[in-house]
């Protein structure tokens, strides 16, 4: 018996390092991940991406169109307080979103404009903060068409180009030789497209 266990003891040994070896070997067919598995991972991916960044702020963005349906599609049947609180929130959105690029000075002036419609009750009033509204953002808008114009004043390449212009026009509008298919003002705005990237090339 004891012959016997000396020779069944390495045999077994033997055996279990097979089976190891067949498990970890990486030539052997794998089984396919289990639907449970498959669902497991996708759900954490998916909660990955709705913790980022992007995602949140996409989240926050859609709350606040969504805030601001609800407000206007129901101001009119707010108590007075209310309708002040949530205005007051819509308007620091507004401010937040406009601040980062995230709406234009035209959509921001028709959110403002509802807004004074939506809280503001007396006509005169009305006309009077709406007025302030477009008078605001005219100004904003004079303010940078003029610090536009100082930069391309001082701008080198943008000089280049004004002074090609003129000529471009001028021999554009004495060419008898228009190429095919091309009207005269469609033959101009190719000639100075090809101009302003001339200018401005790298």
């Amino acid at each position: 018996m004891k012959k016997l266990l000396t020779l069944l003891v390495p045999c077994a040994v033997f055996v279990a390092a097979i089976v190891w070896w067949k498990r970890d070997d990486p030539g052997r067919p794998v089984a396919p991940p289990s639907s449970v598995e498959v669902a497991d991972a996708a759900s954490s991916r998916l909660a990955s991406l709705q913790a980022t960044p992007q995602a949140q702020a996409h989240r926050e963005r859609q709350r606040f169109e969504t805030d601001a349906k609800d407000f206007f599609a129901h101001s009119a049947s707010l108590r007075a307080v209310e309708r002040s609180e949530r205005a007051d929130a819509l308007t620091r959105q507004i401010d937040k979103y406009e601040a980062a690029g995230g709406l234009s000075a035209g959509e921001a002036v028709l959110l403002r404009t509802a807004l004074v419609k939506a809280t503001v009750d007396d006509p005169a009033q009305q006309a009077a903060e709406v007025a302030a509204i477009a008078d605001r953002y005219r100004a904003h808008a004079d303010a940078r068409m003029a610090a536009f114009t100082a930069q391309q004043r001082n701008d080198p390449r943008f000089q280049a180009y004004k002074a090609r212009e003129a000529q471009v026009v001028s021999e554009v509008m004495a060419t008898t030789s228009i190429p095919a298919g091309l009207t005269r003002d469609q033959y101009l705005r190719q000639r100075l497209q090809q101009e302003r990237e001339r200018a401005y090339a790298p």
